[in-house]
C-alpha cells in the first residue's frame, strides 16, 4: 500500500464487495452472509486494516473510548485507579485514554478539548482546583463527565467519591482513643483553607470536637504534596512546638516524609509521636515502622467511575455514588 494506511475501500477491493459491506462487518451490523464475513475478516487481517475510530464515531455516535484525567502520574494513588478504570473499560469493549493535569487549569482545558476532538464517549476527571465551571462548560458542550472525589451538580455530570471526611474522622478518633491529645494535621498546602473544606480538614476538626480535644491552628501545617514536603512540615512543627504526640497527614506520601524526619530527629514512632496517613498505598507496608492509613480501594473507585460514566453515556443521567473507607492500623500508631 506504498506506506499509506490501509483503508476500508482497499479491503472492499481485495474481497470484491462494496465498501458499505465491509463497514457492516467492521461495525457488526449484519446484512451479509457468514462466508462474506469470513472473507472480509481474512482480508482485514492480511492487509492490516485498522478501523478509524473517528470515522466510526461519526457513523455510530461513539468511538468506544473514554478519557481518564488525573492530577499526577507519579503519585502512587493514581495508577491503581487507572488500573480499575482500564479493567472496567475493557469489559465494556472500551479503550481508556490517560492524561494528567498537574493541577493546572489550562492543561486540564487543553486535555479535555483534545478528548472531545478525539471523540471520546465520556471522561473521568480528578479536577484541577477551581475548575468546576470549566467542567460544566465541557459537559454542556456534550462531553459526559464523572468527577472523582468532588460532588458537582450539573447536567451531563455525575460523581464518584470515597467518604474522605469519614476517613479523616476514623484516623483522628483512633489517635484520640490511643490517648493522644495533641494531634497535628499536615495538610496539602494548595488545599489548605481555614475554615476548612468539608473533607479531610472537616473530618479532623469534627473528630477533635467529638473527642473533647481543642483545635490549635498552630499545629495545622500546610505542606507540599511530596515526601520532602512531609519532612519539611515535620521540621516546622518541631520548631514551633515540641508537645505534639500524634500526626494525621493529608496522604501517605506526606506521612512517609514526616515519618522519615521523625526517625532522623530521634523521635520514637509511635512511642513519642504516632502517625496516620491517607490512601493506604503499597509503600505503607514497606516503611519501618509500617504506616497506619485510611484505605481507599482505588481499583474499585476506578471501576465504579466507569460504571457511573457508562450510565451517563447511555441515559444522560447517573446518580452519584459514594464508597466507604476503612482505617488500617499498623505499627506507626
Amino acid at each position: 500500500m506504498s506506506g499509506r494506511a490501509v483503508t476500508l475501500t482497499d479491503v472492499a477491493t481485495k474481497v470484491g464487495v462494496s465498501a458499505r459491506t465491509v463497514s457492516r462487518v467492521v461495525n457488526n451490523e449484519g446484512g451479509y452472509t457468514p462466508e462474506t464475513r469470513d472473507r472480509i475478516l481474512a482480508a482485514i487481517d492480511e492487509l492490516g486494516y485498522r478501523p478509524n475510530l473517528m470515522a466510526r464515531g461519526l457513523i455510530r455516535s461513539g468511538t468506544d473510548t473514554i478519557g481518564l484525567l488525573t492530577c499526577e502520574m507519579l503519585d502512587p494513588f493514581f495508577p491503581e485507579v487507572a488500573e480499575g478504570v482500564n479493567q472496567a473499560s475493557t469489559k465494556l469493549g472500551r479503550t481508556m485514554l490517560l492524561a494528567a493535569t498537574h493541577n493546572d487549569r489550562e492543561e486540564q482545558t487543553r486535555v479535555l478539548s483534545s478528548f472531545q476532538g478525539l471523540g471520546v464517549d465520556g471522561a473521568i476527571v480528578f479536577p484541577a482546583r477551581d475548575t468546576f465551571d470549566d467542567l460544566r462548560a465541557a459537559a454542556r458542550a456534550g462531553l459526559p463527565i464523572v468527577i472523582v472525589n468532588h460532588l458537582v451538580t450539573a447536567p451531563n455530570i455525575s460523581a464518584v467519591s470515597a467518604d474522605i471526611q469519614r476517613g479523616a474522622e476514623l484516623a483522628v478518633e483512633h489517635l484520640a482513643d490511643q490517648g493522644r491529645s495533641r494531634i497535628a494535621l499536615l495538610i496539602e498546602s494548595e488545599a489548605h483553607h481555614y475554615p476548612p473544606t468539608p473533607r479531610r480538614e472537616a473530618g479532623y476538626l469534627s473528630a477533635l470536637e467529638r473527642s473533647g480535644l481543642p483545635v490549635d491552628s498552630d499545629i495545622i501545617v500546610p505542606v507540599f504534596n511530596s515526601v520532602e514536603g512531609g519532612r519539611d512540615g515535620l521540621r516546622r512543627l518541631l520548631e514551633s512546638t515540641r508537645d505534639i504526640d500524634a500526626i494525621f497527614a493529608f496522604n501517605d506520601i506526606i506521612a512517609i516524609g514526616a515519618l522519615q524526619e521523625m526517625l532522623s530527629a530521634g523521635i520514637s514512632v509511635p512511642d513519642d509521636v504516632a502517625i496516620v496517613g491517607f490512601d493506604d498505598i503499597s509503600m505503607c507496608q514497606a516503611v519501618t515502622p509500617t504506616l497506619s492509613s485510611v484505605k481507599i480501594d482505588r481499583e474499585v473507585l476506578g471501576m465504579t467511575a466507569v460504571e457511573v460514566l457508562q450510565d451517563l453515556i447511555e441515559t444522560g443521567d447517573a446518580e452519584a455514588r459514594s464508597l466507604p473507607v476503612e482505617l488500617v492500623v499498623r505499627d506507626s500508631s
